[in-house]
């Protein structure tokens, strides 16, 4: 928490739109700031959680952890760009540490996680994210089409270049120069993207839309605009909120099932949770020669949300004793 609020308060300048190139410190390739150097200490404590960490868990165990994986690239990651930076040489822009370790914030979504109140809700939402990358997927193909076909369309219309005579045309266009939508634009396929998010959260698209009216010259500009809202925001965008919304409490009603009570299963294994327990040496009444306790998972094929691991497990070991008696 530390860490982000003092990386929010070294960003604040730059989101503000304020010209950092123009204070020295940014660019002399020294630690001569207090936040420079709080942001060095803390890359040096993440540096000390990993050697800790592996040399406690081992490299295997640690490395099976998608946690740890995100905090070990994000720390390698600042260790080069730190060293590139107050190295001397041509490069010492320490902007760039900034932008890695701005990635450092995403760990605050283990509050979610350590809060109790908030647990559950982290947990069902990480459940349900593969489960809704296909529809994910399908909204992204939309806006990757409309974004490809405005750049055909209307690439290079939006300009500030006083050489291009649309430039002074556009001034026209009052609500769009006053909300300073000049990077509202098609000129490439990641400026497009940025259009059809705006549209797709319903923001002020109207005032951005009268901007290329102006430099079209013509009003049939309007059904672009409205087949993307039609398709991407009433139709794609709503199956997709649908569909994430009906996983979330089909997940959350699963998960509340899985901290349930013991089961046993023909003597065969005990069902805990989402997992059953079972003695290797002797199964279904058949002498394996192995010994030990194991756990057997049910995972679902193809992310389905909607699986009950513990009827799935009951099944299996009913099924298993069933076929074993009849033979």
């Amino acid at each position: 928490v530390l860490n982000a609020a003092i990386i929010a308060i070294q960003s604040y300048p730059q989101l503000s739109g304020e010209d950092v190139t123009m204070n020295p410190h940014y660019g002399d390739g020294y630690i001569d700031t207090v936040w420079e150097l709080m942001e060095t200490i803390f890359t040096i404590v993440y540096v000390l959680e990993v050697i800790l960490k592996v040399t406690v868990d081992g490299w295997k165990k640690y490395s099976e952890s998608p946690r740890n994986m995100f905090d070990f690239v994000i720390t390698v990651l600042a260790v080069f760009a730190t060293l590139y930076v107050y190295y001397p040489n041509a490069y010492s822009d320490s902007r760039l540490i900034r932008f890695i370790v701005m990635a450092r914030v995403l760990r605050l979504t283990r509050l979610l996680f350590a809060v109790k109140p908030f647990e559950l809700v982290g947990i069902v939402s990480v459940d349900i994210i593969p489960a809704a990358s296909n529809v994910i997927l399908l909204l992204l193909f939309v806006m990757y089409f409309f974004s490809a076909m405005g750049t055909i369309l209307y690439g290079g219309l939006i300009t500030r270049d006083p050489a291009n005579p649309l430039s002074y045309t556009l001034l026209q266009a009052e609500d769009f120069v006053d909300n300073e939508y000049w990077a509202n634009n098609f000129n490439d396929m990641v400026s497009g993207l940025n259009v059809l998010f705006n549209l797709l959260v319903v923001n002020n698209w109207t005032e951005c839309e009268i901007g290329f009216e102006y430099v079209t010259g013509g009003k049939w500009v309007r059904l672009f605009f409205f087949f993307f809202h039609l398709v991407g925001v009433i139709v794609i965008n709503n199956v997709v909120i649908a569909f994430i919304i009906n996983a979330f409490f089909q997940q959350l009603k699963t998960i509340e099932d899985r901290k349930g009570w013991e089961e046993q299963v023909d003597g065969e294994a005990t069902i805990k949770g989402a997992r059953a327990m079972f003695r290797a040496s002797n199964i279904t009444g058949t002498s394996t020669g192995v010994e030990g306790g194991y756990i057997a998972r049910v995972r679902p094929r193809h992310m389905d949300v909607e699986v009950d691991e513990r009827l799935a497990l009951r099944k299996l070991f009913t099924r298993t004793s069933t076929t074993t008696s009849d033979a």
